[in-house]
């Protein structure tokens, strides 16, 4: 896996994965099974990782969809 082959030494870093919320934008989130699995395969590779929760989702408030806004 490339970014546990550039976070040297591995035991140093913590990874906490940030699930994209939907805006208007062109782009879509992973699902939660691979957010799953990456997160998995990063602590196989012997780095430290965390799915942070998402909050706000539901009112449009969670993490960029306030940024998407404002640029409308």
């Amino acid at each position: 896996m490339q970014l546990a082959e550039v976070l040297q030494p591995r035991d140093s870093f913590k990874v906490n994965l940030i699930p994209y919320n939907p805006t208007d934008a062109a782009y879509s989130g992973s699902t939660r099974g691979a957010i799953d699995a990456f997160r998995a395969a990063l602590e196989e590779h012997g780095v430290r990782a965390t799915v942070r929760l998402t909050r706000g989702r539901d009112i449009d408030a969670a993490c960029g969809q306030l940024a998407a806004k404002a640029a409308a």
